[in-house]
């Protein structure tokens, strides 16, 4: 079964029989799973007569993991009315968990015939396009769903994803824009926040830098540390605790080097290598290191004529910089010598700015914490065509900030927005968030 987000229905019954199906759903939500648990068993018993009740009804075993039984909860709400949109929906994800595919794609099909643009059907029907590589279709369903119901910030935001990986960049920003006024609308700026930073690494992080590196050193393959390593292990002597990746760049490697770097990985059980998107260029071998769940990125800068080196992080958002030149040294740290490019305040600077070294930042006249800084959109030496589409990008992080009451990143990424680009939906909300009493210096929680 595809780990995917499921999105089910359930509605208030007629039914006073139906009211404890509804209460388990809520115990299940807050994390109450014995109490689920037992009126879901309870409910089972009962005499219900009403389509909403079985449709609710397997809404809440589909939480609780019994796919066959939701399965034939749906069928019963089905039967008394083949036109309850709700019960298609839970009907289809029930059969999408039995691996019955084709029945869960035609239930969400029916549900949105009955209900044209109905949100669960259409997140839905989504995911299961891009499971089977249908993503035109996915963009297809979202798209048409997001029309119909504008000011849906669920389907706004899902449609601005799914146009970013299918690379439909315009398509992408107004969707997004779209998606944040209605979040901005949506979203009680007063509510408690927290800090969305990951639990602080062991050192698996370290572990996996030397592992890493030791088989590129086998392969006899060039490299050396860039970006977020980089920096934290220039900066404070080791990783930082939010990271959970690893990034390396291997310059001006051959393809057939690159074909070696890959194949090696990918014949290597501690690792998982991410196959490139077809069709497009390879700038970043995407590699996962199983059992601590860390990524590594190598990534493939190349030097132009003017000696300047070019990386770009390729599908989809084919972002590109463009550092200064450099030469490989050496940096003692943690028992070996490991190259780095020098002069070393030159490149970090020209990555992260010139106060790099510092642990606040400002963009825009906002001051916030380093550790919410985005490499992807603040980089000073993103490329000019770039820029548009590390904007898309941030104003969709800004959003998944904004849904997980991340306050002090949302107010990192608004200033670190307008230091690009000066939108008035950004405006918007740094001025709710601020009057909320949030900045980008607190960790949250």
């Amino acid at each position: 079964m595809s780990q995917l987000q499921w999105n089910v229905r359930v509605a208030r019954s007629p039914e006073p029989a139906a009211d404890a199906i509804v209460q388990a759903a809520r115990s299940l939500d807050a994390g109450d799973r014995q109490e689920a648990e037992q009126g879901y068993r309870k409910a089972q018993k009962e005499a219900l007569r009403h389509p909403a009740s079985w449709s609710n009804l397997a809404a809440l075993g589909i939480g609780l993991g019994d796919a066959a039984g939701a399965r034939a909860h749906a069928q019963r709400a089905l039967q008394l009315d083949s036109r309850h949109a709700d019960a298609w929906v839970n009907y289809g994800v029930a059969s999408w968990m039995l691996q019955r595919r084709r029945d869960a794609a035609q239930a969400m099909h029916q549900a949105l015939v009955l209900v044209p643009g109905l949100e669960a059907a259409a997140l839905n029907y989504a995911q299961m396009q891009r499971a089977v590589g249908r993503d035109d279709r996915a963009l297809e369903v979202l798209r048409d769903a997001a029309a119909r119901l504008p000011g849906n910030w669920q389907l706004a935001l899902a449609h601005a994803e799914q146009a970013r990986l299918r690379m439909c960049h315009d398509e992408a920003r107004a969707a997004v824009l779209q998606a944040l006024r209605g979040l901005s609308a949506a979203t009680d700026f007063a509510a408690p926040g927290r800090s969305g930073l990951r639990p602080p690494a062991d050192a698996g992080v370290t572990a996996v830098l030397h592992d890493t590196c030791a088989q590129l050193d086998a392969l006899g393959v060039g490299y050396h540390l860039t970006a977020g390593v980089l920096l934290a292990i220039v900066k404070d002597g080791r990783p930082f605790p939010h990271d959970k990746d690893i990034d390396l760049a291997l310059p001006d490697l051959s393809e057939h080097g690159r074909e070696r770097v890959r194949a090696h990985f990918a014949a290597n059980p501690d690792y998982r290598a991410f196959p490139p998107p077809p069709s497009a260029p390879v700038t970043v071998i995407g590699l996962l290191h199983v059992a601590s769940g860390i990524g590594v990125d190598l990534m493939l800068p190349h030097s132009g004529p003017d000696g300047r080196m070019r990386n770009q992080m390729g599908w989809p958002d084919q972002l590109a910089s463009e550092m200064p030149a450099y030469r490989i040294e050496t940096f003692h740290w943690d028992g070996r010598d490991w190259p780095v490019p020098e002069p070393l305040d030159a490149f970090l600077g020209a990555m992260y700015g010139a106060d790099w070294r510092e642990q606040r930042r400002v963009d825009a006249g906002i001051e916030y914490d380093r550790c919410y800084s985005d490499t992807m959109l603040s980089n000073p030496s993103r490329t000019p065509e770039s820029l548009p589409r590390a904007v898309t990008l941030g104003l969709l992080r800004l959003a998944h900030a904004l849904r997980g009451r991340e306050w002090a990143r949302a107010v990192a990424y608004c200033a670190q927005l307008l230091a690009r680009e000066d939108l008035a939906e950004v405006r918007g909300l740094l001025a709710r968030l601020q009057a909320a009493g949030h900045d980008g210096l607190r960790f949250d929680g």
